[in-house]
């Protein structure tokens, strides 16, 4: 149907070397059009997993707070009121009672830099002399996990056991795909069937 979104999108950015998972989904409204609201449903599946929620508004029209109070309680939510070109606002990045506001516009790139500078601070991004940030929790946790599952395949491998190893690698590369995304299952049977012959 013309006109909707279903799908979620997604897309991997880095700032300043830090990998970061951006996820696009449908805008959350009311509609009678089933494919919209497979979108939304989608969109709201989405958001509760996320780390952060990015919260885009329109700065020239009324804010909505149905749309607000849709949203689950407890999530993480940073407000950006675009289109201050047409509003005549300054870019300003803004610590209120409900969370953060960006003040930006996407045409002009005004404030972009604004949103630059949150979004590393949201994933524990420190400046130092050496430009290094501060892993995430569950970063750690990813990489104990990951750690686990190369010990085990490694036993497994000792215990000539090929189908055991290549299901400890894919343990592994699900959890530090958590933190990079960088390398698909696709990717890893590549390499376990390159390396290995593997039948029943």
């Amino acid at each position: 149907m013309a006109g909707t979104t279903r799908d979620v999108l997604r897309e991997r950015i880095q700032l300043d070397g830090m990998p970061l998972h951006i996820i696009d989904t449908a805008g959350l409204h009311d509609s009678d059009n089933i494919v919209e609201q497979e979108g939304i449903r989608r969109a709201q599946l989405e958001i509760q997993k996320a780390d952060k929620v990015l919260l885009l508004l329109d700065i020239t029209q009324p804010e909505d707070e149905s749309l607000l109070a849709s949203l689950p309680e407890g999530i993480n939510i940073t407000r950006i009121y675009n289109k201050i070109d047409l509003a005549g606002q300054p870019p300003r990045m803004v610590e209120t009672a409900q969370g953060v506001e960006i003040y930006l516009s996407v045409k002009s790139t005004a404030g972009l830099d604004l949103l630059k500078q949150h979004l590393k601070q949201s994933a524990g991004f420190t400046e130092t002399a050496d430009s290094v940030f501060v892993a995430r929790r569950r970063h750690i946790q990813a990489l104990s996990e990951a750690e686990q599952a190369l010990q085990s395949a490694g036993a497994q491998l000792a215990n000539h056991a090929p189908e055991l190893v290549a299901e400890d690698l894919r343990q592994a590369q699900n959890s530090l795909s958590t933190i990079t995304g960088e390398f698909g299952a696709d990717d890893l049977l590549g390499e376990i069937f390159g390396s290995f012959c593997i039948g029943k």
